[in-house]
């Protein structure tokens, strides 16, 4: 083989996996004298596999770390304003829901957060405190920094996600004075206050994963949805107890997203396998059977939320807390 030929495959594979890479959205360069060129913002967005952040309510206290999957994305995007984005990032931003986390680009930089069961693995990091919760972070020079945040002391769980990840990738150097760490820490010292205001604490479960009850009642314009884990049990049981006429000291909410009041429970969940919902009910897609009534309720969402249980008519008891469960 031409030595002109193999080279020509080596700057080939090369070429890929640098396109692979950019793709990813985040390039670690250890070491990198400089950044790549600013590819400016993107003409199409959101990107193929993205979703333009929706309106959520915002948590307060540690219940940003029990946010369903399905929404915490949406709200670290929203945890700044658009104004406050751009005075951070220091130029226009585009912001979009990808993978469970946020992503924002400027023309010149490509930001990712996300919370997460396990802090990124940082190479040598630099141990700091943000907003009162320990932290360490770190960057590669003028290109990438990368930055945990220990939110909370619980146990990570399926849905307890304890770590505020920050990861940073810098295409040009518009703002010469910014150092890439500082920004990592400024970005999450704006987040965490804005989502862990003065608050409630995670609740403990007992063996069975029941917590202790709060009457909670649901949030006017959003309802359950995108509520943290326990909040939606607390509003569930609030409104189930309320509608069989019975006090909430006989609700068992779970830590889960699941309430049970006598006979009856209550279960909101996000990762529903897709299924046909060939009924209505309060004006959403709904599955009923004598067993089950399942509720999707948002279109924009996988939030489902079902009834099960005995010695009630389910659907007229879903029926009868389904517009506050909605929000409206």
């Amino acid at each position: 083989m031409k030595t002109s030929t193999v080279i020509a495959i080596v700057i080939g594979v090369l070429l890929s996996f640098a396109s692979v890479a950019g793709a990813a959205g985040y390039i670690w360069s250890q070491g990198s004298a400089a950044p790549p060129a600013a590819p400016g913002l993107p003409a199409v967005w959101p990107t193929k596999d993205g979703e333009l952040p929706r309106r959520v309510p915002m948590p307060s206290g540690e219940m940003i770390a029990a946010l369903p999957s399905d929404s915490s994305g949406h709200v670290l995007c929203q945890a700044l304003s658009e104004q406050r984005w751009q005075a951070v990032l220091g130029g226009a931003t585009l912001r979009e829901v990808r993978g469970g986390g946020c992503h924002i680009v400027t023309g010149s930089l490509d930001v990712v957060l996300r919370l997460d069961n396990l802090p990124a693995q940082l190479r040598s990091p630099q141990t700091l405190t943000v907003s009162g919760r320990a932290a360490e972070v770190e960057s590669s020079g003028t290109v990438n920094a990368r930055l945990n945040a220990h939110l909370v002391d619980d146990q990570p769980s399926g849905e307890i996600h304890p770590y505020l990840r920050v990861e940073i990738t810098r295409y040009a150097v518009t703002r010469p004075g910014l150092a890439l760490d500082e920004l990592a820490t400024s970005i999450a010292r704006d987040v965490i206050d804005s989502t862990m205001a003065p608050g409630p604490d995670l609740p403990r479960a007992n063996q069975n994963g029941v917590i202790a009850m709060e009457a909670t009642e649901p949030v006017p314009g959003y309802g359950i949805l995108d509520s943290p884990w326990p909040v939606v049990s607390w509003q569930l049981c609030t409104s189930l107890a309320e509608a069989m006429k019975t006090s909430t000291t006989s609700a068992k909410p779970k830590f889960d997203g699941r309430c049970t009041v006598r006979t009856v429970q209550a279960a909101l969940s996000d990762d529903v396998t897709p299924r046909a919902y060939p009924d209505t009910l309060a004006g959403r897609p709904a599955l009923i059977t004598p067993d089950v009534v399942a509720v999707k309720l948002d279109d924009d969402t996988s939030q489902e939320l079902s009834f099960t249980g005995t010695g009630r008519d389910l659907r007229a008891l879903a029926e009868s807390v389904l517009p506050a469960l909605l929000g409206r």
